[in-house]
Formats: C-alpha cells, structure tokens, sequence
C-alpha cells in the first residue's frame, strides 16, 4: 500500500472517530449563527467525486436504533434532492424527436414497400401490357358522320362507348384480397389512392396514318388533329363490389385526307389483298391522373404534379377487311317501295320542266351479318350528308362511235340522310332526282343519223326490261349535283366535303337491274279500224294491209301523271295475224321463252328499219331474241312488219263526272306488206273463204310487238322497242279487194 492510500485509510479512520465522539444533537436542534460553515470541496478517492459537504454539513440523527438511524438518513437524502420540472420547451423538443424518428421510420418503410411493388410490376410485364389488361372498352355503339360546313377537307366523325380502367387487372393484384395481412394493406391503400384520384385525363394530340407498305411516306392518309380530353373513371374492383366503373362518352374525331388520291389507292389495295397495314404516328399524349377540382392535400399534390407526356408513339396495325355483304351486288340491299314520277321546273333552268322522281325504299343493314358472325361489334351509325350519284346507261355497240364514251347519264339522283339504329335490321331510305333532258346530253356523230345517245341507251334498256332480260346500269359518285328540287325530302341537308368527289373520283358501281317478269299493257283496249286487204304485187309484200290502229296508252301508277306530257310521234309494229282470237297457248309460250319472251326482237337502234330480205345484224348475241316465236301459233297465217315508221297522233281527253283522263294514240296506215308464213297456205285460204263465201264479217286478230316513238314533255324524245301489242279486228266483203283474185286461188 502506497503512502496516499495509507493517509487516505488514517483519515477515514479518524473521521469515524469524530463521529462517535461528537455530541448528539436533538432533530430539531439547529446550528447557531456562530457556527461556522465548510466550504464545499470535492473528496477525491476510489469510486466517484463526493462532496464533502454530503457529509460535514448534515445534522446527524438522534441516537436510535440501527434500522430507525437507516431510515431516517434515506428519508433526509429524498427531501434534500427535489425532482427538476419539465418546461414547454424540452416537451416540444421530445415531441418533434418523436415525430422526425417516426417519419424516418415512415418513410424508409414506404421506400421499402414501393421498392417492393416495383420489383413486383416488373414481373407483370411492361407498361403497355399493364394499359391494354386495364383498359376496359365497350363500343363504339354509334358512330355518327356530323355535317362539317365550309370547304376544308375535314370530316366529323362521332363516336359513342363506354370505358374506364380496371387498376386491380392493371397491376395484376386480383389476388391480393386471398393473400396475407400485407397484400391486404397494399391493396387498401391502393383503393384509397383510387378513390382520391378518382379519374385521368387522356389528351392525344396530332395522330397520322401512314400507308405502311409504301416507302415514301411523305403524305399521310388520315390526320387526326384536335381531338378532345377523354376522361376515364379509375376503380378498384372487390368481392364485395367486383363491378368497375365504366362511364359513357362521346367522342368527337376531325379527320383530315390530305390526299384523297393516296387514300383512294390505299383503299382500293386494302379490298384486293383483304389485309391493310397502317402506321400510326402519335405526335404527343398527355396523361393526367386526377380530377381538376379534388380537394384536399392529395388533389393540391396531384396538380402540383402536373400531367405526364409521352411524344413520338409510333406503331403499326396489321388487320383482315371484313366480309361485308351487298358489296359485289348493291341491289340485294334494296327493296323498293314506292316511286313517282312528275313532271316539275328544272333545279338549274327554271323555265324549263324536267322529269322528276321521288323514290322510297327499305336498305338492309350492310353490317348485320358481320355483326351476327361476331366479325364486328353492333354498332349504329347515320349518314348526315345527301348522297349525289348520276346513274349512266351503257350504248349500244352500233351507237358508240370510235374515241366515244360508251355509255350516256340517265339521271341525276341524291339520297336523304339515314340512319341505322343500334341492333336496325333496315332503314327506310328515300332518294330524289330528275331525269336528264335529251338535248342537254351529246350528240350524235353526224346529226343526220338520227337520234340522241341517250334516246338509243333508253330504246335498249326498256326494251330489255319489258322482255325480262337484265340490263347493266353504272352508278357514279356526281361531283357536281344539281339544286334541290321543290318535292325534295330533305332540300336543307349538305352535301359532303368536296374531297369525297376527289375519293371517288373514276370510281363506277356496276349494277344488274332485272327485268320484269310480267308482260306490261301499256296499249290498252288496242284495235283496228277500217281493215282492207288486198293482193300484193309481190315485190313489197304478199298482201297488203290497210286500216287504222287506235289504243289507249296506260301508264304504270307511280308514271300516271306524266300522261299528259306524252305525244306519241310513230309506231313501227312487228305482228302475226291470226284467224280468229289468238290462242291462249301462244300467251304461255311468250311467258315461258327464256331469255327474253317469245316476241322480243334484236335490240339495235330505235326504229331500225330493216327490210324483211336482208338478215338481221346482230351485234350482241345477248340482245338477240327469236322471232317470230316458235312454233307458231296454228291459225296464224301471216306476218305484218311495214319498211316505214307508221306516223302517229295523240289525243288528250280531260277527266270529268263520268270517266277519267284519257290519252288515245291513233295511226292510220296504207298497204302495209303481209308476207305469207311458209307452210300456212291452207290457214290462209280457209280465211279467205269465210270472208269470199261467207255472209258476214271474219274476225281476225293480230299480235306482236311494236316500236314507238313517243315524246315526252320534260325529257324529249324517246324510241321504245319491244312493246307488247294485241289487237281485234273484223273483216268484211269490203275489206277485201279483187274478191274474184282471191276466189282463183281456190
């Protein structure tokens, strides 16, 4: 033991001595003024710094036992050490420790957890595959052509669905709800950002299409430019609500054609091939999550945000073109209900009249059967604009001359606006338009031949349609259309964008218009008048014929107020005459002939005048119908066909109390030749010896066909072939010449 520890010890010692020697003091004895204080001072030694007055300055306890003296020193040393009071700084102080040690704590769980979320997205495949599962789409159920006024090639087009995004199929999180304690709190806090969010906003910017397979793609097809915010409803599907939100919206598309030729081309490739291929160029999206006015301390950091842009999107579409029905045969799609024609001032010349149509008819849904088959969605749609198109009739062969056109405009029709409702099976379209006057439309290659273009395209086409034979008709888009006429059904509808005539420009719809299937009256009550007949002098005929042919010329209802207008000029008749009626027979085989009926001739010019010795030219073995028909009827014994046309006459009788309007067509021809049907001598003279031997009058009876040149008041003239004509007669001792000449022959 070193000196300093021995004095330490001596020192203990002797202060435990003074202790035990010192005089008791009572507890409530007190030191006087007069006693001096020690000076603290800090005792060094083994252990802690103890302060000497800890020891010298307290009053010792009275003497007592042990266990009181140990008690009373713990009590004294409690009451000589008061507990320091916490001031409102030193809580702040505690409290704001607290609270930036929880928001450590907070924020290095959630960089934990979206850390965790990222690495778990990333498995679920890439942004693009997360938007195509969460997009939900129903639609479009109507897609609308607005009307767009002015001449910009722009085109409205209005679109109606339903969508939303299903953010649970998004991230894939169907499953959170059966998983544990964590992927339960990860998908309640995914419905709470949700339910604040609310919505997004989806801005598309400028849009082009480009023809895919084409190199050069300097030009696009299609540019969509100005196309409105669509907002879509965000939800959080559950178990207990597993239906997501979808809300309706219309959208509206302006589409530009920068070059309606390119798209045109595009188009016409696309039907050939069946397939398109389509880039699609994005020039920028704006994304923007939230609804503009939420509240709270959620939509001020949404905003704050701001939206997220995407530029330069660029991806190409591959797809089939879809079997539509009708296409190939247009008129399987209509079925026409009512027409009329009249006679009404010309749109652009309204000191002239016209003729004047208005048409009715049910269309059929091109769509549905694509839309039964699932090849496509149902869907509505309308077409807001008047459809112009001018209907042509193909020419003759004999009436196209070198470097000509080879077919002539008919008409000039537009359709109404239409609409086919969602799951419309038919629309109820009505069409107007006017027939095209003769003399507006080119001439003939000599004026001396004959007649016009159109009158020989019109002679063909009846005549066709009147014999049950089909006839070619071309529809073209009309680029310049007439002025609404005052019957119109929807004179204040526009007409679309002029780009659509650059669309469809060159482009013809061939349509195969059938014949009917009935044989028409048009000639009603058709009888002849003064009949004499007279030998021959066999250059010009066997016998020749004279008399007068009187009928009344009937119009089918939807033509009746046109017959006014009508001005018969000449009739051509080509007829068996017969000994007695006709029979009943020769009815059912011009019914029953295929091709065309059994009294259809070649179809030519109007009122070719073809003498009986020279052989018919037939220039299309399609016009071509035999005639007479075969075999001939049993008690014909002769064929009337005159070299000349018969001139005409027309007379008008006004409708009064007793009967109504008439129109009564008389021709008065002389020796017109009657050539003897070979084989049909003894048919013949048996005629001849009722009329020679009898005491009164034959009947006889005549018929065939005819060829008539009428003129109609708004149109001009028109040469009809092929029309249908039956009639009666007697014949007497009178109407017979040189009785004693026809007695020689028996």
């Amino acid at each position: 033991m070193t000196d300093k520890g021995k004095r330490r010890a001596s020192d203990s010692f002797a202060h435990s001595s003074d202790l035990e020697t010192a005089p008791l003091l009572t507890p409530d004895s007190s030191s006087t003024p007069s006693t001096p204080h020690r000076k603290n001072r800090l005792r060094h030694g083994r252990g802690p710094l103890v302060r000497d007055d800890s020891d010298e300055d307290e009053p010792l306890p009275p003497n007592a036992s042990d266990g009181d003296d140990l008690l009373r020193v713990l009590a004294v040393n409690r009451v000589s050490q008061p507990r320091e009071r916490l001031t409102c700084s030193s809580i702040a102080c505690l409290f704001f420790v607290f609270l930036f040690v929880a928001l450590l704590v907070s924020v290095a769980a959630m960089h934990l957890w979206i850390g965790h979320l990222i690495s778990e997205q990333g498995k679920q495949g890439s942004a693009k595959e997360m938007a195509q599962r969460g997009l939900l789409w129903a639609g479009p159920s109507a897609v609308r052509v607005q009307a767009v006024e002015g001449g910009e090639p722009l085109l409205m087009l209005e679109m109606d669905g339903m969508a939303g995004i299903d953010v649970r199929k998004a991230l894939d999180w169907e499953t959170k709800e059966g998983g544990g304690w964590m992927r339960r709190m990860e998908g309640r806090v995914a419905r709470w950002g949700i339910g604040k969010a609310r919505s997004v906003a989806v801005s598309v910017g400028k849009v082009a299409f480009y023809d895919a397979g084409d190199d050069d793609r300097t030009t696009p097809l299609l540019v969509v430019d100005g196309m409105e915010t669509l907002r879509l409803p965000l939800s959080y599907p559950t178990k207990a609500d597993p239906l997501p939100a979808m809300r309706p919206f219309t959208l509206h598309v302006p589409i530009f054609v920068p070059s309606p030729d390119a798209l045109a081309r595009f188009g016409r490739t696309a039907w050939e091939d069946r397939q398109y291929r389509v880039e699609v160029d994005v020039y920028d999206i704006s994304v923007l999550v939230g609804e503009a006015d939420a509240p709270g301390i959620f939509g001020r950091i949404m905003r704050r945000m701001g939206a997220i842009e995407l530029s330069g999107v660029t991806r190409t579409m591959i797809g089939n073109v879809p079997d539509l029905p009708g296409i190939s045969d247009p008129m399987s799609l209509v079925s026409l209900q009512s027409c009329t024609a009249f006679q009404t001032p010309s749109p652009g010349r309204p000191n002239e009249t016209v003729i004047a149509m208005n048409i009715r008819a049910l269309m059929k849904n091109p769509l549905e059967d694509a839309v039964r088959d699932g090849r496509i969605p149902a869907v509505a749609w309308s077409m807001p604009y008047r459809l112009p198109v001018s209907v042509h009739l193909p020419l003759p062969p004999d009436a196209v001359y070198k470097d000509g056109p080879t077919d002539v405009t008919l008409a000039r029709v537009s359709s109404a606006p239409f609409s086919f409702p969602l799951h419309a099976r038919t629309a109820s379209v009505a069409c107007s338009g006017h027939v095209v006057p003769v003399d507006n439309l080119l001439a003939p290659h000599d004026p001396n031949e004959g007649k016009p273009p159109l009158s020989i395209a019109l002679s063909r086409f009846v005549a066709r349609y009147l014999s049950g034979r089909p006839n070619d008709i071309f529809i073209r888009y009309d680029p310049a259309p007439s002025s609404p006429l005052p019957q119109d059904p929807s004179p204040d509808a526009p007409f679309p964008p002029p780009f659509l005539a650059d669309l469809a420009r060159n482009q013809t719809l061939k349509v195969s218009f059938p014949g009917t299937n009935e044989v028409p009256d048009m000639f009603r009550n058709l009888r002849m008048e003064d009949m004499r007949i007279r030998l021959g002098d066999g250059d010009d005929g066997d016998l020749l014929a004279s008399g007068k042919v009187v009928g009344e010329i009937v119009l089918p209802d939807a033509a009746k107020s046109l017959e006014e207008g009508i001005d018969a000029k000449s009739i051509l008749p080509d007829v068996i005459v017969m000994d007695g009626e006709p029979p009943r027979a020769l009815e059912n085989k011009h019914n029953d002939v295929e091709a065309g009926g059994a009294f259809s001739r070649h179809d030519q010019l109007a009122f070719s005048l073809v003498p009986p010795s020279e052989p018919i030219n037939l220039v299309n073995d399609e016009d071509s119908t035999e005639y007479p028909p075969s075999p001939l009827p049993a008690n014909a014994f002769a064929r009337m066909r005159p070299t000349v046309a018969i001139a005409a006459t027309t007379i008008h009788t006004p409708a009064n109390s007793t009967h109504n309007a008439t129109t009564i067509v008389s021709a008065t021809f002389v020796d017109a030749p009657l050539f003897l049907l070979p084989g049909r001598g003894d048919v013949f003279r048996r005629f001849v010896a009722k009329i020679v031997f009898g005491s009164g009058k034959v009947k006889a009876s005549m018929k065939g066909i005819s060829a008539v040149e009428v003129g109609l008041k708004g149109f001009g003239e028109i040469g009809l072939e092929d029309v249908p004509i039956e009639a009666s007669f007697m014949v007497g001792r009178s109407g017979v010449e040189s009785v004693e000449a026809y007695a020689a022959l028996f």
